[in-house]
């Protein structure tokens, strides 16, 4: 599934899938390290950089989705989950860590795919 889903069901069904590597930094938050060129024409310049990828450092209730989008989890059990663990903090859940999904999924941090 390339495309976001347009309609409710479709959306809580997907299943979020990294395709970035994570990492801890010294304070336990969790840093995505995306590549600075996706392109493959241009994988060759990547290993010259000394700092081939951004570092994006969540915090709490972003570290949990990032870790709950392990590609066996729909998008509504991962903020099923977020809800459990962090409460009010993520409230409210699905309009937040919805939009935060979407980021992550248009900026190529993560996939979807058909749930089944």
């Amino acid at each position: 599934m390339t495309r976001i889903p347009t309609n409710l069901e479709a959306w809580l069904a997907a299943v979020p899938v990294r395709k970035v590597e994570a990492l801890r930094d010294a304070e336990g938050r969790t840093v995505l390290l995306r590549p600075k060129f996706t392109s493959p024409a241009l994988h060759w310049l990547q290993r010259l950089l000394p700092r081939p990828t951004f570092r994006v450092r969540l915090d709490a209730v972003g570290g949990s989705l990032w870790e709950l989008c392990d590609g066996q989890r729909s998008v509504g059990a991962v903020f099923a989950e977020l809800r459990a663990r962090h409460g009010q903090e993520a409230e409210p859940v699905e309009e937040r860590a919805g939009r935060f999904l979407h980021q992550l999924l248009q900026g190529g941090f993560l996939e979807l795919r058909r749930n089944g």
